[in-house]
């Protein structure tokens, strides 16, 4: 055949990974997936092969590179119960759109759905790809695999994420003469319609108290939201995955507790790149609102109450274009109520969440401006979720609406994979902690240098909190028993250090930031505040 060279199914794989630029792959060899690493093994010049002691290890690495660059974070896995070994970071993924792709493996294709008990046989394994995921194939033969790896590189370019390709053993194994692999070309931006941005740019222009939310599908449009919001003289709600696409210090941004005091009173909703969940269904959907929503996936406009402006497009082309629309003078009436607003609602996380805010700021104090920081739902990440300034989008990676308590060690890692020479500090509790901090071998053993901060309370405390508080004190299996956690990360060969106050913490957490390793720093802190009604209110 014209142009094809003899290759095998894994070394096909191999060729689309880097005909795409991918330089990092995370993943566990086994059998079924033999043909795959035989390929790896003569990649190595090129691609760095990271791995790790589970499978959730190397899928959350992938989340974290994916997430933290907006490229591919790959990972490789076997079939069966390797691959539901990596589900809680696929799941993730779909939570945040992050561009993952999963290369699972599969027994032999002519055993597939027989149930003759084959190793790793899940009873329908494609089934549970399938609903993990936004888009997924399978290879029956070897010559499917190079147009199935140039369609899962299409889609990720197109911000369809996560996808996966499940590789049966035969297919990596067979050999066949296959084209050369190509780089993925993504359909063009999806711009949007001249009158869906005239009658949006009408109604935001007239509007008296508009409100801008935001979520990360607004990445890219950092300028034009900022122009626009200033015309508009409108606040700019962000959360959780859309914190940073207007810095956390521009005087029109505000979270949570300042949208909720401004729901009410706004006439004209903007929508962009945001599931707008969490503000509709905790706060209603007044009658009176007005709400234009920007999203690349229509499906999302028929939740909840259809918005009066639907526009279909990628959120970077309609911003720009509709701060091209909205001109004249940038309107203040509203700064100094939102000043005292933001300043009222700072006076009472100050307050009321001291301690968490302790630990925050020398945390914003000490670290520079480029540290990405990955909150695992514990105490602390709660809250710096919410008061952490950031400064531009990807620096604070949170597992979003699927909450996976314990991801953030491991997706640390590949976060700091993907930035060598950028501070990375996961923030876990004690109990997260222990879901992966078994990956401090892998930071040792491919020296990365992420900063693990453990602060431990001796339970999984935000539920203990809740059973003391909203359960008649009905106290049951919060309570942990911990090891000595700098023991712990020594014994796997990194440095470490406790920290037992908070001048101690911030020493420790400089002498972490200038360490060529991998670090953990272990905090022993008392229960913590509520925080729900202040961040989540």
């Amino acid at each position: 055949m014209s142009g094809c060279t003899m290759q095998t199914g894994g070394e096909a794989v191999v060729a689309a990974l880097r005909a795409n630029g991918v330089t990092t792959l995370y993943g566990i060899p086994g059998i079924q997936l033999d043909h795959l690493f035989n390929a790896l093994h003569g990649a190595q010049h090129w691609l760095r092969i990271v791995n790790a002691r589970h499978e959730q290890g190397v899928a959350y690495m992938a989340l974290g590179h994916a997430q933290s660059t907006g490229e591919p974070g790959v990972y490789a896995c076997v079939p069966g119960p390797g691959f539901l070994n990596t589900t809680a970071a696929l799941s993730t993924a779909y939570a945040v759109r992050a561009p993952v792709l999963a290369l699972i493996g599969q027994i032999a294709s002519s055993a597939i759905g027989a149930g003759g008990g084959e190793l790793h046989e899940l009873p329908d394994q494609t089934a549970i790809v399938k609903g993990l995921t936004r888009w997924s194939g399978i290879a029956r033969t070897v010559g499917e695999v190079p147009a199935l790896m140039e369609a899962a590189f299409a889609r990720l370019k197109a911000g369809i994420a996560p996808v996966a390709v499940e590789l049966p053993a035969d297919v990596l194994a067979a050999a066949a003469d296959l084209p050369a692999a190509r780089a993925a070309v993504a359909a063009a931006p999806r711009r949007p319609a001249a009158a869906d941005i005239a009658r949006a740019a009408a109604l935001l222009a007239g509007a008296r108290a508009p409100l801008i939310f935001v979520g990360s599908g607004a990445c890219g449009g950092e300028a034009a939201l900022r122009h626009l919001a200033e015309t508009l003289g409108a606040p700019v709600i962000a959360h959780l995955q859309g914190r940073g696409v207007l810095p956390g210090t521009h005087p029109l941004a505000a979270g949570f507790a300042e949208g909720r005091r401004l729901w009410s009173t706004a006439d004209v909703v903007l929508a962009v790149g945001t599931r707008f969940h969490e503000a509709r269904r905790n706060w209603g959907e007044p009658a009176h609102h007005r709400v234009i929503r920007i999203d690349t996936d229509p499906a999302r406009f028929a939740l909840g109450r259809p918005p009066e402006i639907a526009i279909e497009a990628d959120a970077p082309l309609a911003l720009a274009a509709l701060a091209a629309a909205v001109t004249g003078p940038a309107r203040r009436e509203r700064a100094g109520a939102l000043a005292a607003l933001k300043a009222e609602v700072a006076q009472a996380v100050s307050t009321r969440l001291a301690p968490q805010m302790a630990f925050i700021r020398i945390l914003r104090e000490t670290l520079p401006e480029n540290a990405r920081i990955v909150a695992d739902y514990t105490q602390i990440g709660y809250v710096a979720t919410a008061a952490f300034d950031v400064a531009r989008p990807r620096l604070m990676l949170t597992p979003g609406y699927q909450g996976t308590l314990g991801f953030a060690y491991a997706t640390a890692l590949g976060v700091k994979s993907a930035h060598p020479a950028a501070p990375v500090v996961a923030l876990c509790g004690d109990g997260g902690f222990l879901f992966t901090g078994n990956e401090l071998a892998t930071a040792v053993k491919h020296g990365i240098a992420a900063i693990g901060i453990v602060f431990s309370d001796g339970a999984f405390g935000n539920v203990r909190r809740m059973q003391e508080d909203q359960h008649g004190g009905k106290v049951v299996a919060t309570d942990l028993a911990n090891p000595d956690f700098v023991r712990f990360a020594e014994s796997f060969g990194a440095r470490a250090r406790r920290a037992g106050d908070r001048q101690a913490f911030r020493q420790a957490l400089v002498w972490a930031l200038a360490e060529p390793g991998p670090t953990l720093i272990e905090v022993p802190v008392p229960g913590f505040p509520d925080p729900w009604d202040l961040i989540e209110p």
